[in-house]
């Protein structure tokens, strides 16, 4: 069943541009960001084969893992919305370096704690 919610706010992946400056720098990012993602809402799992549109990958994989994401979103309260991301984003950053919107990152924030870029 798919979840909606009056004040959920889907992020566009696709708007994400800004790259980390190492692969250090990505790591420590990811495992904050992962921890942050645990204290979140995981909705709409689905049976779905995205391609990547960047490495045209069939399945989204996870890092050096080579472990397939499973198709779903992360629901994320920032006050009177919730932002809503899908799974995939978890590639964009493990094999991409690709940084989340800024907005997000705020949003995890203040569910977990200071991410370690700041």
């Amino acid at each position: 069943m798919i979840s909606h919610k009056p004040n959920d706010r889907k992020i566009n992946l696709d708007l994400m541009s800004t790259e980390f400056k190492s692969n250090s720098e990505m790591e420590v990012f990811l495992k904050w960001f992962l921890d942050a993602l645990d204290k979140t809402e995981v909705i709409n799992k689905r049976r779905h084969i995205e391609i990547c549109p960047i490495c045209n990958e069939k399945n989204y994989l996870f890092h050096e893992e080579n472990k397939v994401i499973s198709k779903y979103e992360y629901r994320i309260p920032d006050g009177e919305i919730n932002f809503i991301v899908d799974s995939s984003i978890l590639h964009l950053v493990s094999v991409h370096f690709l940084v989340p919107d800024r907005s997000l990152i705020a949003a995890l924030e203040n569910l977990y704690c200071k991410s370690p870029e700041n």
